[in-house]
């Protein structure tokens, strides 16, 4: 019995170190706000924009189980990833030497990289810059470490003067960024990450099925896949049920095209005002060419589609509800010439973006907030 008792204990033992053991591998990266912001301060001016991360190795690790999180980054720097698959080996070796936080700045499509590391990781790390063959820079740091810079372009890695700290309240965050103007104040635990920025407005309350509104549809597709013939327009865009429901309100078609549509397929007992019922290669589409352009797959959709000027950008989506969505336009770019290139990349993002629970942002003049759960 005192075996038993004694095997027991010891089980219970291991298993709860195994637990705590698994909680602090896998926690969220924290840092005071001030030593962030002094670090997003110190890279290099002219930029188009910075993050600074917290506890590199940690942050890492979090991104690894997040990955969903990394469209944020494409919707920042949508040209920079292209410089990403060349530096990134690096800067995960730099992640696990840093000594502090690890800033990443970016200006069109070039990246560059930088924490303060001991002495003897800065010559580790020469030695593998030298080997990927990338520019490479060692400053002085206060407390015998240095400030090592890498990036894909040697314009990147200049000192120049340090830009202004954002005035950032007293805590911890994940991580600090600056987009054109705004600072966006960075926070991470296991299942949410939560992005603010000036005086944040409430995000979009959860509804039936996605609402998204955009000043520019073809700037927000691109933050998964860059597809040629989406237009660079004020959108609004509803999925609920298996249906989906586009706006163009700044669209204004030809006259002829308006005409056409005017007259063109037939009215049914349930379709809205103003609009038309077609029946093609899509399925039943419920056309409203006047005042502001709308589609949808269902009348019920398309009168929650707005008729007024779109200002901002907000959205509430499940994850679930944009893997389907991504999984359908990459259907119809099968079928559209040169469309099938984007296909496979659309549905590579929905199989990520299925994971995610929900989305939800809002981004003002005066302020944005963006959240995201698992």
């Amino acid at each position: 019995m005192r075996r038993l008792t004694l095997l027991l204990a010891t089980v219970g033992v291991l298993a709860a170190a195994a637990v705590l053991g698994w909680r602090w591998w896998t926690a969220p990266p924290r840092e005071d706000a001030d030593a962030l912001a002094a670090a997003l301060a110190s890279t290099p001016a002219g930029g188009d924009g910075a993050l600074t991360l917290a506890q590199p190795a940690r942050a890492a690790r979090w991104l690894a189980s997040h990955p969903q999180a990394a469209i944020l980054l494409k919707l920042a720097a949508p040209a920079a990833d292209r410089s990403l698959p060349r530096i990134r080996g690096f800067i995960l070796a730099l992640a696990s030497k840093a000594r502090g936080p690890l800033s990443l700045w970016w200006r069109g499509t070039e990246l560059a990289a930088g924490a303060e590391v001991e002495p003897r990781a800065a010559l580790a790390l020469q030695r593998l810059a030298a080997l990927e063959g990338l520019p490479f820079q060692v400053y002085p740091a206060t407390g015998g470490a240095v400030t090592v810079r890498v990036g894909s372009a040697i314009e990147l890695l200049g000192r120049g003067e340090d830009g202004p700290a954002p005035a950032i309240e007293r805590g911890r965050l994940g991580a600090l960024a600056r987009c054109g103007e705004r600072w966006w104040r960075i926070r991470a635990s296991r299942s949410t990450l939560e992005l603010v920025a000036g005086d944040p407005p409430d995000a979009p309350k959860p509804t039936s099925g996605a609402l998204v509104t955009t000043s520019d549809l073809a700037a927000l597709v691109a933050a998964v896949e860059p597809v040629a013939w989406v237009p660079s327009a004020p959108a609004c865009l509803v999925v609920d049920r298996g249906g989906w429901g586009v706006a163009l309100p700044a669209t204004v078609l030809p006259r002829d095209v308006r005409r056409l549509l005017a007259v063109a397929g037939d009215v049914a007992a349930e379709t809205p005002p103003g609009a038309r019922h077609w029946r093609g290669l899509l399925g039943d589409l419920w056309v409203r060419p006047e005042p502001a352009l709308a589609v949808a797959t269902r009348p019920d959709l398309l009168d929650r589609l707005p008729q007024e000027a779109i200002t901002g950008e907000s959205g509430v989506v499940r994850g679930s509800d944009l893997a389907r969505l991504l999984t359908r336009v990459a259907d119809v770019a099968d079928g559209v010439p040169g469309g099938a290139r984007y296909s496979s990349g659309l549905r590579r993002a929905a199989l990520v973006l299925e994971a995610l629970r929900l989305v939800r942002w809002r981004l003002l003049p005066q302020g944005g907030r963006i959240e995201l759960e698992w």
